[in-house]
């Protein structure tokens, strides 16, 4: 969540629009603070040098025109022989290089002297699936190609002894099968924090506990100095509340009991926000510092149970992509109804649990696919339609893998460059 400068009620933090400009910024490590210990880096004395054992002859390259090559799995190639990648997609599909192969698909060892090299075969072709796209960089729907680069630029830095910052990775994918559901889930560091070098602030959550899964995103409140910590702190402390709690939160939702499931809900909310504040102040750090939204979605194994345990703190979006195009499951309460309205200002936990909000999703059908995501992916999605049908187009035909769904959930879209963290659930079609 960006930055703003107004503000806002107790509970709520502001949210700005989605177009600014960081700077970078130059926070060195102070020299004299005791953040870690004085390892001594001298390089050892160099070894006297020693001359070269001889080694085989290297095996010359087929001249251009020969037949028998081909990209070979498992092969390293050396980077001054790749082309430019061309297309679009999340994996590298590039001009076979020459080198010799064996009928097997590895290297052929170098000759004996005076003994003639045995013929090579061609190898067979590397065979892709039909879902396969060439490679490319990230695209962009829209007119104009967003202003930021399409690739982490600058590494965070240690400021201020925040060593959690610091190890926090640029992305993260996860995803698997769930009895009838296929699951995947992304958390990327949005194109402003990279270039300003700053951390991750939004984060994601893939859990189960026997029979129920539990999916969660937040996102972290940029205007708060310590946010990232209170977006992974909140999903953990979430986890911990759900998962032994499992069994009655299952039987809730089987026997479709909204409002006893609203109920613990909000005890569960409460529980995990308490938690969060607590573990600021052992940090020393005032709660609001830890600002977070929080969403989530609880979900029962089996074709048996259609319904959908939903709760949400704050901002972000719950969408469904059906045959017929998407719908939008929680509308803003602060805009028009329809999430065309974007206010800037949201509640953020810990301090604003009493207005979590929980629902139960109950027309669940055969192929539907469940969006759960903050407000990096919600915003574009609810105003771009561009956008819609660049992932409509994608996630309402075939289940992705990992990698592909990586490289779709972070297509670009100028002006909307805030972490994304998006979770998909593909219902089993009948």
């Amino acid at each position: 969540m960006n930055p703003h400068e107004s503000p806002a009620p107790a509970g709520q933090v502001p949210e700005p629009g989605p177009e600014h400009a960081p700077t970078r910024k130059d926070d060195p490590v102070d020299a004299a603070a005791q953040s870690h210990e004085d390892w001594d880096l001298k390089p050892p004395d160099p070894a006297p040098a020693s001359a070269p054992a001889p080694g085989p002859a290297p095996h010359p390259a087929p001249a251009d025109g020969a037949a028998g090559h081909a990209v070979t799995p498992g092969r390293v190639t050396p980077g001054d022989s790749l082309p430019r990648p061309i297309g679009q997609g999340p994996a590298a599909v590039r001009t076979p290089w020459r080198d010799p192969v064996s009928p097997l698909g590895g290297p052929v060892e170098p000759a004996a002297p005076d003994v003639p090299a045995a013929p090579v075969a061609a190898a067979d072709p590397v065979l892709r699936p039909p879902s396969f796209r060439a490679p490319g960089p990230l695209p962009h729907v829209g007119r104009k190609a967003p202003a930021y680069p399409a690739e982490p630029t600058d590494v965070p830095a240690l400021r201020g002894g925040d060593l959690h910052a610091v190890l926090l990775p640029d992305t993260v994918v996860d995803g698997g099968r769930f009895g009838p559901l296929t699951v995947r889930a992304a958390s990327v560091r949005g194109d402003s924090h990279r270039y300003a070098a700053e951390c991750r602030q939004d984060a994601v959550l893939v859990a189960r506990a026997d029979d129920l899964l539990l999916v969660a995103v937040a996102d972290g409140v940029g205007s708060q100095p310590h946010s990232h910590h209170g977006s992974h702190g909140i999903l953990r402390l979430l986890a911990k509340q759900v998962l032994p709690r499992a069994d009655t939160l299952l039987g809730l939702l089987r026997a479709g009991a909204a409002t006893d499931f609203a109920t613990l809900a909000g005890r569960i909310v409460a529980a995990a926000a308490d938690g969060l504040a607590q573990e600021a102040e052992r940090f020393g750090h005032p709660p609001k510092s830890w600002s977070t939204t929080l969403r989530a979605l609880l979900v029962p194994a089996g074709p048996g149970t259609a319904a959908r345990g939903f709760l949400a703190v704050g901002d972000g979006g719950l969408l469904r992509l059906r045959a017929d195009g998407w719908e939008n499951l929680d509308p803003d309460p602060d805009g028009d109804g329809a999430g065309t309205l974007i206010s800037t200002r949201t509640d953020c936990l810990p301090e604003a649990y009493e207005r979590a909000r929980a629902a139960l999703i109950t027309d669940t059908r055969p192929g539907d696919v469940l969006v759960l995501c903050t407000d990096g992916l919600a915003l574009p999605l609810l105003k771009e339609p561009e956008l819609r049908d660049f992932l409509g187009g994608r996630w309402g035909r075939e289940v992705p893998g990992l990698a592909e769904f990586l490289w779709q959930a972070q297509v670009r879209v100028r002006s909307y460059d805030d972490d994304r963290s998006v979770v998909c659930l593909w219902e089993a079609p009948a």
